[in-house]
């Protein structure tokens, strides 16, 4: 009785039409059941792979497991590879090639155009070691930069900056290379 109490609160607080004891026993049945069974099939997969390795017995999973749960119990692992020329899994510093006179809105409309970035953030860490934001969006004093050339900002030849974006997984490093 103080369930169905509850169903009906909680229904009427959050506006839900159609709440009835039936509908909340259909959908009891089906999650509560859903749930438990995926964290079993997880705990017998974590359990055989420390059988593997404990034992020796067979290779272990390499670093991705499918787990398909639609038509039965359907697992798969493979190795995920890294792609050398991926911009973000390749982690290495990419050399970047801008003329002395460019702005830096040349450098966002290349990072835009060459890597499809949306609204990067751009840092940089000083000759004397601190971290400086060249660039972002949100901050007022900031987008005045975008006029000024990359000398004027005080970007060197050879001088690394870091790229973040809200489409990369993690920062991307550039080495600036001046041209001319």
């Amino acid at each position: 009785s103080s369930g169905i109490n509850a169903e009906y609160g909680r229904a009427t607080s959050y506006a839900i039409p159609g709440v009835t004891y039936r509908l909340t026993q259909g959908v009891t049945k089906r999650i509560i059941p859903a749930v438990a069974s995926t964290n079993a099939t997880i705990a017998a997969a974590c359990v055989t792979e420390c059988l593997k390795i404990a034992t020796s017995s067979y290779l272990h999973l390499d670093n991705y497991m499918l787990f398909n749960n639609v038509d039965g119990v359907y697992t798969f692992s493979y190795p995920c590879e890294r792609k050398e020329d991926c911009l973000v899994c390749s982690r290495e510093v990419r050399e970047m090639s801008r003329g002395r006179q460019d702005t830096l809105q040349n450098l966002l409309e290349y990072l835009s155009e060459e890597h499809t970035l949306q609204n990067p953030i751009i840092t940089t860490v000083t000759a004397v070691g601190e971290t400086r934001t060249v660039y972002m969006a949100g901050i007022g004093q900031l987008k005045d930069n975008v006029d000024k050339k990359l000398t004027e900002l005080d970007l060197v030849d050879g001088q690394e900056i870091v790229v973040t974006d809200s489409i990369l997984k993690s920062p991307v490093r550039f080495k600036l290379k001046f041209e001319d």
